[in-house]
C-alpha cells in the first residue's frame, strides 16, 4: 500500500510515536545509516522558497545512502511557463522512488498524491499544512518535555496564515493537550481547525481574555482562544488568568506576509525576551519556532537553555530520516487506528478559494466538497468552507 503523507491525520498517533521512537534510535548513530537505501532516488520538488525544510529532507536522504534531484528554484522551473501540477508530478514520479512536495496552493500535495504513483510528503501546501514540522515540533517536545501527554502548549503570533500551527494544533489535542491560541491581532486559527479541534472527544474552543499579564503583553486584557477537554464552548469573553509555571511551552510564529492580501489588521504581540519569560507564566516554558524569525523572538534568547528552537531545527533530520524509510516501505511501524474518519463527499458546492489547487487549476484538478454531520461543507483540498455553485442552484445529486 502507498505511504502518502498529506495531512497529519494521515498518520495514527502509534505511528507518530513509532516514528519518534525510530528518530531516538538513528539519532544515536546518525552516520551509521548510509546502506538503508541504497541506489533509492528522491526528488525533491520546491515550488516555494525553502531552508531548513529541503535542506533536512535531502540530508536526510543523503544519510540514508540514497541520492536526490531538485528543483528548489519555482523561477527555473516549467510551472513558471505554466505547466500545471498534474503534469509536473507526472513527470517527477516517473524519475524517482519518492517525491517531496512544497508548493504555494493549498492542497496541492493532495492532488499530487492523487495522481502520483510512488509515495508524496506534504512539504508544506500553501496555508493549509506543513505535518512533517509537526513531527518535528511534537519530536522536539517529548526530547524537550520528556512526553506528549497532556502538555500545555501556547500558540502565538500569525495562527491564520501560519500553516505549521494548524498541524501542530491538530496534533496536540490528540495527545490530550490544553492549547491557547493567542494571535497576531485577528490571525486567529481558521475555522476549519477549530472546527476539528472541537471534534475530539471532551475538547472545547473557549474565547478568552488574559488577565494578570500586563509586563509582558502590555495591555491589561489580551483576547486569546483555550482549547481544552476543561473548556466549555461559550460565546462570551471570560476572563483568564495563567498559573505559575503553567506553560509547558510557546510555539511562537513569524507574520506570513507572503500569504496576506494586504487587508487584515495586523495588531501587534510583544516579541519574545527575557522579561517575557521572567513572567510566572512561563519561567519553565520551552521556547519553539518552526523558522525563519523576523523579529519575534529576541537573541538574546538564543543562550538561554528555554530557547530550543535551534535544537528544534536540528531534530528534522532524524525524524525525517525516519518518516522516508516508512513511506518507502523499508520499515513496518505500528498502524493504530485512523485519527480521523472520512468525510462524505458532497455535491452542489465548490470551493472559491483563490490559494486553493482546485481553483488555482480548475481544469486539471476535480473540485471535491466534503461535509461531517451538519458542519458546513468544505473544499477536500483546502478545508475552507465551500459555497453553493451555479449562483445557488445546487448540482443534481448523483442517481
Amino acid at each position: 500500500m502507498k505511504r502518502d503523507l498529506v495531512t497529519i491525520d494521515d498518520l495514527s498517533d502509534e505511528t507518530l510515536l513509532g516514528l519518534m521512537d525510530l528518530a531516538d534510535r538513528i539519532r544515536r548513530q546518525l552516520r551509521g545509516h548510509a546502506a538503508d537505501l541504497p541506489g533509492t532516488l528522491m526528488g525533491s520538488l520546491f515550488l516555494e522558497p525553502s531552508t531548513r525544510t529541503r535542506l533536512s529532507f535531502e540530508t536526510a536522504m543523503l544519510r540514508l545512502g540514497g541520492r536526490v534531484i531538485t528543483s528548489s528554484d519555482p523561477k527555473t522551473s516549467s510551472a513558471s511557463k505554466g505547466e500545471s501540477l498534474s503534469d509536473t508530478i507526472r513527470i517527477v514520479d516517473s524519475y524517482v522512488d519518492l517525491t517531496i512536495l512544497r508548493h504555494p496552493a493549498a492542497g496541492a500535495a493532495r492532488a499530487a498524491a492523487q495522481i502520483a504513483e510512488g509515495p508524496v510528503i506534504n512539504a508544506g501546501d500553501g496555508s493549509h499544512e506543513h505535518p512533517t514540522q509537526t513531527l518535528c515540533d511534537l519530536y522536539a517536545l517529548r526530547c524537550e518535555r520528556g512526553r506528549l501527554a497532556d502538555l500545555r502548549v501556547a500558540l502565538y503570533g500569525d495562527l491564520r496564515y501560519g500553516r505549521t500551527t494548524h498541524s501542530l494544533a491538530r496534533a496536540l489535542v490528540r495527545f490530550g493537550a490544553s492549547v491557547l491560541a493567542i494571535s497576531q491581532g485577528d490571525l486567529q486559527l481558521p475555522k476549519f481547525v477549530l472546527n476539528d479541534l472541537r471534534r475530539e472527544p471532551g475538547y472545547a474552543v473557549a474565547p478568552v481574555a488574559l488577565v494578570g499579564l500586563e509586563s509582558v503583553l502590555s495591555r491589561p486584557e489580551v483576547p486569546a482562544l483555550w482549547i481544552s477537554r476543561g473548556a466549555k464552548e461559550s460565546s462570551e469573553v471570560r476572563p483568564m488568568s495563567l498559573d505559575p509555571d503553567s506553560i509547558d511551552a510557546i510555539y511562537v510564529t513569524r507574520l506570513q506576509k507572503e500569504r496576506m492580501s494586504g487587508a487584515e489588521p495586523l495588531g501587534s504581540l510583544p516579541i519574545l525576551d527575557h522579561r517575557f519569560l521572567a513572567a510566572p507564566p512561563f519561567r519553565q516554558t520551552v521556547v519553539l519556532h518552526p523558522l525563519p524569525r523576523v523579529g519575534e523572538i529576541a537573541r538574546e534568547l538564543d543562550q538561554d537553555p528555554r530557547a530550543a528552537y535551534f535544537r528544534q531545527a536540528a531534530l528534522g533530520v532524524p525524524i525525517r530520516m525516519a518518516l522516508i524509510l516508512w513511506c518507502l516501505g523499508a520499515v513496518d511501524l505500528p498502524a493504530g487506528a485512523a485519527p480521523r474518519a472520512r468525510d462524505s463527499v458532497v455535491h452542489g458546492f465548490r470551493c472559491e478559494n483563490a490559494g486553493c489547487i482546485s481553483v488555482l487549476e480548475r481544469g486539471t484538478i476535480p473540485p471535491e466538497v466534503t461535509r461531517r454531520g451538519a458542519d458546513d461543507p468544505r473544499c477536500a483540498y483546502c478545508e475552507e468552507t465551500a459555497v453553493l455553485a451555479y449562483g445557488g442552484r445546487p448540482f443534481p445529486e448523483p442517481a
